[in-house]
């Protein structure tokens, strides 16, 4: 019998998420946008995107790029 492959473990940085989604955040308040102003014109869900600022979901770089565009930005200006 085959012997199951262990698991493959991810890496998830979760003072990066924390920081920029805390940067996401600021940024987005700054413009006076609401959360669900945000996610609606980034096309996304609006607790998704209260994930993403409170760093609890680990978000691929297309969310980034997303926001980026919704605010008017570059991704690279979403970073801390």
């Amino acid at each position: 019998m085959k012997e199951k492959s262990p698991k493959r473990a991810y890496y998830i940085n979760k003072s990066a998420l924390t920081l920029v989604g805390a940067k996401i955040r600021e940024i987005r308040l700054s413009k006076n946008l609401s959360i669900e102003t945000l996610a609606n014109t980034s096309s996304m869900d609006y607790s998704q995107l209260a994930r993403m600022e409170t760093g609890k979901v680990n978000f691929t770089i297309s969310y980034l790029f997303r926001i980026a565009e919704a605010l008017g930005l570059t991704p690279k200006e979403l970073l801390p």
